[in-house]
């Protein structure tokens, strides 16, 4: 009997217990790739557990995907949203029906590794309270035109010293393993002026996490990022990324008392950072 078997028949968990964790895997127009995350989450060697995938309104056979997978197993759930709301929005809606004192963020393209749940499940309650994040490394896949994968890098993940080191942080941390609690303290996932819940609303929601709060960090490989065509942003987006960033980090830092002057700067394949940040003169 394999692990996905042993867990549905332990009514969804490894141990009978109650859920500790729900992933929420929003997806838009994804049918093609949705099983393998969702099939990530069955394979979890911790069956404590509930999975929302959340379908942002997707025009292709998305629905039906995620659909037949709920009614194989019922830690699985479908929330449906009859337009596309973008990413950050489709994340606010599938909070609100989290109900476990942690979730964790699965994008429709990626997929877990196997002890995902419980390495970060196991850090994040043997930290303090004043934890709203676990995060580890991500392994980077490429994905060739005939839909085979090949190993490329691997992003390290951290901790941060504060949350001035963080800001000046480029990467994405994954997983994002978060505490229900603190994210709904902050307000959630922000439908922002910026970037209307549509872009950079993780970036967001970790920086509003760590004026707060510490991150914590597992030096190990639980997350794998597929890189295809698909999810690859366009030269021709790039200045509206950028104008983006800019005023959403402007705004942190006005937030956060307008200590600092961002210097910036632009990665020759058109990307933006923040290069360091300078004390403004107070006169």
């Amino acid at each position: 009997m394999s692990q996905m078997q042993r867990n549905i028949a332990n009514g969804g968990t490894v141990d009978g217990g109650s859920p500790r964790v729900t992933v929420l895997i929003p997806a838009y127009n994804r049918a093609d790739l949705l099983p393998t995350a969702v099939t990530s989450v069955q394979a979890q060697t911790e069956g404590r557990w509930r999975c929302i995938v959340i379908d942002d309104g997707s025009t292709d056979d998305t629905r039906a995907v995620a659909t037949r997978f709920a009614q194989r197993d019922e830690r699985i759930e479908v929330l449906a949203l009859s337009e596309n709301r973008g990413l950050g929005n489709a994340l606010q809606a599938g909070l609100e029906r989290v109900k476990t004192p942690y979730f964790v963020i699965l994008d429709s393209d990626d997929w877990f590794s196997p002890d995902a749940i419980s390495r970060c499940l196991n850090k994040m309650e043997q930290a303090d309270d004043d934890v709203s994040l676990v995060c580890a490394d991500g392994v980077y896949w490429v994905q060739a035109e005939d839909g085979s994968l090949h190993r490329d890098r691997v992003q390290k993940g951290r901790a941060f010293a504060d949350k001035y080191e963080f800001f000046c942080y480029g990467p994405n941390l994954v997983p994002r393993f978060l505490r229900t609690e603190a994210v709904r303290a902050v307000g959630g996932f922000e439908n922002d002026p910026a970037g209307h819940g549509r872009y950079l609303e993780d970036k967001l929601l970790l920086l509003k996490l760590i004026a707060h709060g510490r991150f914590a960090y597992v030096e190990q490989e639980l997350y794998n990022i597929r890189q295809h065509a698909h999810n690859m942003t366009h030269p021709s987006d790039r200045a509206r990324f950028q104008a983006i960033k800019r005023q959403m980090y402007e705004r942190m830092m006005r937030e956060w008392g307008d200590e600092y002057e961002i210097e910036w700067e632009e990665h020759p394949e058109g990307w933006l950072d923040v290069k360091t940040l300078h004390p403004r003169r107070r006169s």
